[in-house]
């Protein structure tokens, strides 16, 4: 199964309960976890609410994965088993005001809670002495960085960030018809590719009906030809270029569709249905986190691919 499939299938399905589960288990009485980014670090309790703010956090830093603007680009988590008071006295401040309903549900993060990622809670970092690094992280612009991250936390995706996610996927392996096939967000830029894709299509009928044929039937070009179509969509509406940074572009159509018309999609059932709302988020980040973060998307985890590897996809 391809990795653009699998983020699909993470998306379609249910909210994975397991990873909601993880963190009601108690390990260490008062060990506390560090999210240490260049920005700082956020301290949170080995608790049901510590774990369930971490994850807000870290889903707030998933909204904001492909923002030009933003300033992490890595991601390290550390462990702390014998705080100090200093240290325990930090752990979950950027809970402004906790809701018990976010204490009864099976939910992974804070929705109806109200947390403050603004830089007055980040501690320094000395708050880090007698900890240990458990799991690092790339937060550059990347694919693969991306999908781990997500796929590691149970995360949700945004469409904008799908969106990302696909073009960066098609630059690197060539254009997959699972793209066109999602129900659940549609891909932003299938218009672009759907000339393309049709003449896909016709090339591996051709191979399909000469087997024996040594000739791909115009495959390899078209594929190449998806790949520096990506890759322009990526400079040219996201400032992405080879997974960095580079700004010279204009507004995307998504960033032009949410300041007109925002758009607002349920992270689960329960909001569908008039339960849990989503967390209330106080930022210093621009407009856009908190754009990705109403029109994100619940989806579960999967497993991991153990390497990057470069894949033609079928279509």
């Amino acid at each position: 199964m391809s990795i653009l499939n699998d983020i699909w299938n993470r998306i379609a399905r249910k909210p994975d309960r397991r990873k909601a589960a993880v963190t009601e288990t108690s390990g260490t009485e008062n060990r506390v976890y560090a999210v240490v980014t260049e920005e700082g670090v956020i301290l949170f309790s080995d608790t049901p609410k510590g774990m369930k703010a971490r994850n807000s956090y870290l889903q707030h830093l998933a909204d904001g994965f492909f923002n030009v603007t933003k300033v992490p680009e890595t991601l390290r988590i550390y462990e702390i088993d014998l705080p100090t008071k200093r240290v325990a006295g930090l752990a979950d401040n950027c809970i402004e005001k906790l809701s018990k309903a976010d204490l009864r549900s099976t939910d992974a993060q804070l929705r109806r809670s109200v947390v403050n990622f603004t830089s007055d809670k980040f501690a320094d970092r000395s708050v880090l002495d007698g900890g240990v690094c458990r799991a690092k992280f790339d937060l550059r612009p990347d694919f693969h960085n991306f999908d781990r991250l997500t796929k590691e936390f149970g995360l949700g995706i945004s469409p904008r960030n799908y969106d990302v996610a696909s073009l960066l996927y098609i630059s690197e392996n060539g254009y997959a018809g699972i793209v066109a096939a999602d129900k659940v967000h549609p891909f932003s830029y299938e218009y672009e590719f759907r000339e393309l894709a049709e003449k896909l299509g016709d090339s591996m009928r051709a191979r399909m009906n000469a087997p024996l044929s040594a000739h791909d039937f115009g495959y390899a070009a078209l594929q190449k030809e998806a790949k520096e179509m990506a890759a322009d969509l990526l400079q040219s509406e996201f400032h992405i270029t080879d997974g960095e940074f580079r700004l010279g572009a204009r507004i995307s159509r998504i960033e032009r569709m949410e300041m007109s018309h925002p758009v607002s999609y349920p992270h689960s059932e329960e909001e569908q249905t008039g339960g849990l709302p989503e967390t209330h988020y106080r930022q210093e980040a621009p407009e856009q986190r908190m754009s990705d973060s109403q029109r994100q998307v619940k989806h579960a985890a999967s497993i991991t691919p153990q390497k990057k590897e470069k894949k033609q996809l079928i279509l």
